[in-house]
């Protein structure tokens, strides 16, 4: 199916929710489409070199607005046909009117940022470290990034991990280890480290994957990583680089996480897979 039939068809069935929220069309290709209004600007982006279709939004129509990625879908146009356009379209439809019809003002200094695990007794293994207490050390290694946190838990009802990192926090880390000072990189790959080491499978996969495998095996970020990373940490991160530097299947799998369902945690299916790999070493 031509991309271009794609986004025409996604036009179509949005009709009805801009004519209910106010949005007009701004400008397209046959790549992309952009809408604003009153509430802000949306558009829908297609990357034709991972097949990823991005849907993502603004708060507000200036020329400035900072968009901020809701969903990445793989959308695979040798494969997939009118049918799942139109599915596409309609999950779009489904998060545009959740977005915007109940876009309100959160007071953040009401919203509560997520616990973090006592040290001690993740340290005795009493518990591990989950990803409330990497949101939390997050928070404290870097304050600015708090209101961020918040916002992810006031629209969700919890913190995702997965998408704020992938929306802010994988972006400071990427910036704190190409820009960042010593002390500044340090104090990173301490928090990182000791909380990759005692964390259950699923903060490992965020720490492994979704943040430090963004560095995608550039040499420069390995070298300086491989400075401050602990021995345990050190050989997934560099297996998962490996995987992500390449684009295939996997990393557009990656790239698309499924669908949230609340309160189901998910397995760490490539930490595990990648420790059982070193275990047979």
């Amino acid at each position: 199916m031509e991309i271009s039939e794609v986004f025409r068809l996604i036009e179509r069935q949005l009709e009805g929710a801009n004519d209910e929220l106010g949005f007009r069309k701004q400008s397209g290709t046959d790549t992309d489409i952009t809408f604003s209004g009153e509430k802000g600007i949306y558009k829908v982006v297609y990357d034709k070199s991972t097949s990823i279709m991005a849907f993502e939004c603004a708060y507000d129509n200036s020329e400035n607005a900072e968009f901020n990625t809701i969903s990445r879908s793989l959308f695979d146009t040798e494969n997939y046909n009118e049918r799942d356009a139109k599915s596409l379209a309609n999950e779009i439809q489904d998060e545009l009117l959740s977005l915007f019809n109940s876009r309100k003002k959160v007071d953040l200094n009401k919203v509560k940022m997520p616990k973090a695990v006592s040290r001690t007794k993740a340290k005795n293994g009493v518990t591990s470290y989950d990803t409330d207490s990497l949101a939390n050390r997050f928070g404290t290694l870097y304050p600015d990034m708090k209101d961020l946190i918040k916002e992810n838990i006031a629209r969700y009802g919890e913190f995702l991990p997965e998408t704020f990192f992938m929306q802010s926090g994988t972006q400071r880390v990427i910036d704190v280890i190409t820009n960042g000072t010593d002390s500044e990189i340090k104090r990173l790959f301490k928090m990182l480290n000791e909380v990759y080491e005692d964390g259950t499978n699923e903060v490992q996969d965020i720490i492994g994957v979704t943040i430090l495998g963004e560095m995608k095996n550039d040499p420069v970020l390995m070298e300086t990583a491989d400075k401050y990373m602990s021995d345990y940490m050190s050989g997934p991160v560099h297996e998962i680089n490996k995987i992500m530097q390449k684009k295939n299947s996997l990393t557009k799998k990656l790239k698309n996480p499924p669908a949230y369902k609340p309160k189901k945690k998910k397995t760490g299916v490539l930490q595990n897979a990648l420790n059982s790999q070193n275990v047979n070493r």
